[in-house]
This record gives structure tokens, C-alpha cells and sequence, in this order.
């Protein structure tokens, strides 16, 4: 018998002078984490990436691609994005509870609590 993956996809998005990135942050676990999630039936991974990034922080991010793969601690297979935004607010369709999208400086980001392999991910892809 074989075992499926869960797969879902997250995204680094960085603004365009490479100083932030964003994250979501989760008022209901007190934790950060990637814009990104699920892959709907009959939905490309490029297509669920893109519907997450507008759902989650109401952007159409700048040069989005398909940039690695990791497995999450939580054992799913994540498809990882790269990108950047010019945003400097949000429109989030997402309620407080489920999350907020903010931008952080890579200082932050290393201070904030985020899963490891999303930490690992964002900074080895930080734009120079």
C-alpha cells in the first residue's frame, strides 16, 4: 500500500528592496508561518500559490516561481515559492483568527518564532 503526501504549497515573498519578507501571523497559536496552503482539485500548484497569496494577503506577487521543495516537521511536502511585492498593505480575505500578513526585516524574522524548515527556506533565499 502506498502513501500519499500531504502537499501544500508557501511562498517567501520579499519586498523589492529585499529588506522584508512577509509572514503570517497566527493570533490564536501566538506563532508565524508562510502565506501558502492546499492545493484544490483540478488546481496546478502555481495556480493554488497564487490563490493563497491573494487570499491570505491580497496581493498578485512580482516574478512568483516554483523555487524548492522541503518537508515540513509536520511530515507534508511542501511546494516553496519565491517572489516579490511592492505592497505595503494588505487586504487580507482571511479574519484575524485565521491569520494576518506582516512584513518582517530578516532581523525580526530571525527573532520571531517560525518552523524551522520555513525559517530554513527564507533565509537561504533572501535576495542579496
Amino acid at each position: 500500500m502506498h502513501k500519499l503526501f500531504n502537499v501544500s504549497t508557501k511562498a517567501a515573498i520579499y519586498s523589492v528592496n529585499k529588506d522584508k519578507v512577509i509572514v503570517i501571523y497566527m493570533n490564536e497559536i501566538n506563532d508565524h508561518g508562510l502565506p501558502g496552503g492546499h492545493i484544490e482539485e483540478n488546481e496546478t500548484p502555481d495556480e493554488a500559490m497564487s490563490r493563497e497569496l491573494l487570499e491570505e494577503c491580497g496581493i498578485v506577487p512580482d516574478n512568483l516561481r516554483h523555487t524548492d521543495f522541503f518537508i515540513h516537521s509536520g511530515g507534508k511536502l511542501v511546494l516553496a515559492y519565491t517572489g516579490s511585492s511592492s505592497a505595503l498593505e494588505f487586504k487580507s480575505q482571511q479574519n484575524e483568527l485565521e491569520g494576518k500578513p506582516v512584513w518582517l526585516s530578516k532581523d525580526e524574522f530571525v527573532a520571531t518564532r517560525v518552523e524551522k524548515s520555513y525559517r530554513d527556506f527564507v533565509l537561504v533565499n533572501w535576495p542579496k
